[in-house]
């Protein structure tokens, strides 16, 4: 079985209900984070997960509320005496902040392997026999980056949009994917974010079968029936608002 755990749902100013953003791909061969926001050594534990079985972090952004928890994850290891490799994934910007942020701390276990995600649409970062990992470069304020994830036990496919604005980039990597957890960060469009509105017509055109709302803004998530109608306003198919901890497989 492969299901992504959502570990946090909401944009950078989190909630009593909703923490910042990131997801568990959990995979027979191990789990993934992507991104990785407060205290997810906790969070890994209370979605039944063994914080161990981490074979790596993608990280689509600098923003702090996307990688502000991998200095804590990484003391968490040291503490428990881990040795198996953790590799995380980011691309140059990124790298260079998570890089200064664990060296300002002391934390250079050998263990850690960074690695560069480039800026190619439609990147095959990594492939193994359970999955296909690609990344691309959307429209933020900063160099993002959004993922998919191609099963090879289902053939389904689920994207993360990550921070952006509708971009031909996004599009290009959504379609026909059986789950997209799209942003949604306030109701009216917004440099490097999008509207509910404007999430429903980018799923509308990539034809997804199934739209999972994330990284609410204060509005959307204050007002979820004006969120989902303005999504209806131009997308048809399955559409739901995430919380925190719910869980989606990958199956067809």
């Amino acid at each position: 079985m492969q299901r992504v755990i959502v570990l946090g749902s909401s944009a950078a100013l989190s909630s009593a209900s909703r923490d910042n953003t990131f997801f568990a791909f959990d995979s027979p061969r191990g789990v993934l984070l992507i991104d990785c926001a407060g205290s997810p050594y906790q969070k890994l534990l209370r979605a039944g997960l063994d914080p161990i079985r981490l074979e790596g972090i993608i990280a689509t952004h600098h923003h702090p509320d996307h990688i502000y928890g991998i200095p804590s994850l990484v003391h968490h290891f040291i503490m428990r005496r881990r040795e198996t490799p953790l590799s995380i994934y980011a691309n140059s910007a990124t790298l260079r902040a998570i890089r200064g942020t664990l060296g300002i701390l002391g934390l250079k276990p050998d263990f850690i392997s960074l690695n560069k995600i480039p800026d190619e649409e439609c990147f095959a970062l990594i492939d193994n026999d359970e999955y296909t990992l690609f990344t691309s470069p959307v429209r933020h304020v900063v160099p993002t980056v959004a993922i998919k994830i191609i099963s090879k036990f289902s053939g389904a496919s689920v994207v993360f949009s990550a921070d952006t604005s509708p971009c031909q980039e996004l599009i290009a990597l959504a379609m026909g994917a059986d789950i997209l957890f799209h942003e949604c960060s306030s109701f009216r469009p917004t440099r490097g974010h999008s509207s509910p509105l404007q999430a429903g017509n980018l799923a509308m055109w990539c034809d997804v079968k199934r739209l999972i709302l994330v990284h609410l803004g204060s509005s959307p998530a204050a007002d979820l029936k004006r969120t989902l109608n303005d999504v209806r306003g131009y997308y048809k198919g399955e559409v739901e608002i995430a919380e925190d901890f719910e869980v989606y497989e990958l199956i067809r």
